[in-house]
């Protein structure tokens, strides 16, 4: 099933974004592991394209809302919700706000060790956000 979800068809075609915050996030990943690099690069290119598709579907004046967290791979920081909030508007949406919540009761632990060295600990996601914008 993982092949049929955002991210899951592997390509060895390195896509390159209109947005800069994303391409540096993607190459600093890179920098540590080309193949974690890839993932990352092939779930934002589904990523906007699903936008791309949901865009198409919102009458002009109309709402889309999206809740996203901000994960980490090898310690780098995917802001999806500036992305979401970049691609959004690229397809003629304006940006309303952001909340930002924060995630006291998830099932994850605050602390985990993504580098699978003993005792090397990273905070992993605590906010969530919400990301509004209308179509203009």
């Amino acid at each position: 099933i993982d092949g049929k979800l955002m991210g899951g068809t592997k390509s060895e075609k390195k896509y390159s974004f209109d947005f800069d915050l994303l391409n540096r996030a993607v190459q600093q990943i890179a920098d540590e592991d080309e193949k974690r690099a890839k993932e990352v690069n092939a779930f934002y290119y589904d990523y906007e394209k699903s936008v791309e598709n949901v865009a198409k579907t919102v009458k002009k004046g109309g709402y889309s809302c999206y809740v996203v967290g901000n994960r980490k791979v090898k310690g780098i920081v995917l802001p999806t919700d500036e992305i979401t909030k970049f691609l959004f508007e690229n397809q003629g949406f304006e940006h309303i706000e952001t909340v930002i919540r924060n995630i006291p009761n998830k099932r994850m632990p605050s602390k985990n060790s993504p580098t699978n060295i003993a005792g090397k600990l990273d905070t992993t996601m605590n906010n969530e956000y919400i990301v509004v914008m209308r179509k203009c």
